[in-house]
């Protein structure tokens, strides 16, 4: 039973083993999504229209009207007024009264107006300003994609060159053996090895640095480990002509939302204008209040008879006496329900307020305004002259990428002939190692400098298809 024990715990600890260390498999939609989701420009830019969207929900309930209860409790000492019995009393007196206003604007020079549309254009900026960030990242990881790739196809060739040397190595080496081949042949590929090892050591690093450009536009921990995805390519990319960067550049600023956001910007620019200028007008507001209070200063009269009767005068013609009940006057409190009530009163108006001198600070307002509707506009056709310059930048990079890949391509041909005639000739006995070595290394360069190639032509024109508002794929 121990044994068997032991032995279930050895087959879950291997278990474990391998499920800890398989790693994430993340392929080119994977990091986009990823990307989209938690990248900190983009919660940024998420957060931005939260609150446009916010700022134009205020603007449109600027239009309702202000309402406001106010309530005050004061206790006055010393001599107070007694408006009750117009004289002035030493008391303690209690005061507390209540009010209810409303305010609803009438006319306000089209401030509020000005300013929900004002907010609707800035909102649709900040949207389109989310949309740039978001393919901006999209083009980013597109880039690290590539190199990925381009690292790792790197990496696997220089590995597989090292595995032909290797060959080379044991088919001299038995030569030497046999006595075919001089023992100086293998010091010439153990210099090659030396150098290929050099190389895939190279490879790798640029490889991991590849991955870790990858992990900082993710936001990714430098530690989490996972491998890429590598999409099939074609073995030999077809070459595309390019479309006219003028004609690309049209497509352009028809797609691109950093210039749709420029243009609502100007648009937002001139509203606030608009805006600056409504100060000038008067404004009318419809008013209405209620208002009532308690003080202790209020008191109920009363007349109470005292049963006693007093004598005023005699009946006409006799003698008999008239007498009158004798009353005194009592004071008593006022209750506080009672007195709300009593004291309760509404009233209704418009209010006009008609500016004459605000020490010019709409005037200065109206400059402002004026003066940012003009840098608004310089900004869009900045923005417009920086895609202008991105797109030629590309398309001649790409047109050098096409060229340079084609040359690659050739180039790549001849030294793998070259390599063949050299095998060829060892075999023959007519060249040495050394020559051979050679010929294999520029193989290696040539091949390198092809994927190089192909990478640089796969991704300038990506670039273009990006500004041409076509979907991005790696398939």
């Amino acid at each position: 039973m121990k044994f068997i024990f032991k032995l279930n715990c050895i087959l879950l600890f291997v278990l474990f083993s391998q499920v800890s260390s398989a790693q994430e498999v993340w392929d080119w939609q994977k990091s986009i999504e990823y990307a989209l989701q938690n990248n900190i420009q983009v919660k940024q830019a998420d957060l931005s229209i939260q609150l446009g969207e916010a700022t134009l929900k205020q603007q449109r309930l600027n239009y309702s009207p202000n309402i406001n209860a106010a309530s005050n409790y004061d206790l006055r000492i010393g001599n107070n007024f007694n408006f009750f019995t117009s004289e002035y009393t030493r008391e303690l007196v209690h005061y507390h009264d209540y009010s209810l206003n409303i305010t609803q604007p009438v006319f306000d020079g089209l401030i509020t107006s000005n300013n929900v549309k004002k907010s609707k254009l800035d909102l649709q900026a900040l949207q389109f300003d989310e949309q740039v960030v978001k393919s901006d990242i999209q083009l980013q990881i597109l880039k690290t994609f590539l190199d990925i790739m381009n690292a790792n196809e790197q990496y696997q060739q220089a590995v597989n060159q090292k595995k032909i040397t290797q060959q080379q190595y044991e088919h001299t080496k038995a030569l030497i053996d046999a006595g075919a081949a001089a023992e100086k042949a293998l010091v010439d590929i153990d210099v090659q090895l030396a150098g290929q090892d050099l190389t895939i050591s190279q490879r790798k690093n640029e490889l991991d640095l590849a991955y870790l450009s990858l992990k900082f536009i993710l936001q990714l921990d430098p530690k989490r480990t996972f491998t890429v995805k590598i999409p099939e390519l074609p073995k030999d990319l077809p070459i595309q002509n390019l479309e006219d960067p003028n004609q690309i550049f049209e497509t352009a600023l028809q797609l691109r939302p950093e210039i749709k956001s420029s243009r609502i910007k100007i648009e937002s620019a001139k509203r606030a204008i608009s805006i600056a200028k409504g100060a000038y007008y008067p404004t009318l507001n419809f008013v209405a209040n209620a208002n009532t209070f308690f003080s202790s200063q209020s008191k109920i009269t009363s007349q109470v008879l005292t049963g006693n009767t007093t004598a005023v005068g005699f009946v006409e013609g006799t003698l008999q006496r008239v007498f009158i009940p004798e009353t005194v006057t009592q004071q008593s409190k006022n209750p506080y329900t009672k007195q709300l009530n009593q004291n309760l009163n509404y009233a209704l108006g418009l209010a006009l307020n008609i500016p004459i001198y605000n020490k010019y600070q709409v005037q200065t307002a109206i400059k402002n305004t004026r003066l940012n509707y003009q840098v608004s506009i310089l900004t869009e056709k900045l923005t417009e002259i920086n895609l202008y310059n991105t797109i030629q930048k590309a398309y001649l990079t790409a047109q050098a990428a096409i060229e340079g890949y084609r040359a690659a391509q050739k180039n790549f041909e001849f030294s793998g002939k070259s390599y063949d005639y050299a095998v060829e000739r060892l075999n023959a006995g007519s060249i040495n190692q050394l020559e051979v070595n050679l010929a294999q290394s520029n193989l290696a360069t040539s091949e390198s400098k092809l994927t190089q190639a192909k990478y640089e032509y796969l991704f300038n024109t990506k670039v273009l298809d990006f500004y041409q508002g076509k979907k991005i794929t790696l398939e």
